[in-house]
């Protein structure tokens, strides 16, 4: 299996991440790399939020960012539908989910989710 092969195959299920909000990295597996168009050694070794979100379509970044501050500050869920650019610069859509954990003062620290590419349902 070539590169390019590994990459679809990975881009068709689900993958998952945990954001350290106090270093503001964001560590991905192999499967967030691809549906976001990210080198797969730099997003398991972390990478900081922004380069997640310039690879979210122009016109959904307004929303994301919205949902995930929100959800940070509450605590509650976080689900959203949005676009992102994959490995082959092509938009397409994901589901993505996650939540807020807090220490025991109360303090967001950890984020953890999962992203789902909507056309591999």
């Amino acid at each position: 299996m070539n590169a390019f092969d590994r990459i679809a195959l990975e881009a068709l299920e689900a993958g998952i991440f945990i954001w350290f909000l106090d270093t503001d990295t964001l560590y991905g597996d192999t499967t967030i790399a691809a549906l976001f168009g990210l080198d797969p050694q730099e997003t398991v070794r972390g990478l900081p939020l922004m380069n997640y979100i310039q690879r979210i379509h122009p016109q959904d970044q307004p929303q994301v960012a919205r949902l995930i501050t929100e959800a940070v500050k509450t605590g509650e869920p976080y689900h959203a539908e949005y676009r992102v650019f994959d490995a082959f610069d092509e938009p397409r859509w994901v589901m993505a989910m996650g939540r807020c954990f807090r220490d025991k003062g109360n303090n967001p620290r950890h984020y953890a989710g999962i992203v789902h590419p909507l056309d591999a349902l």
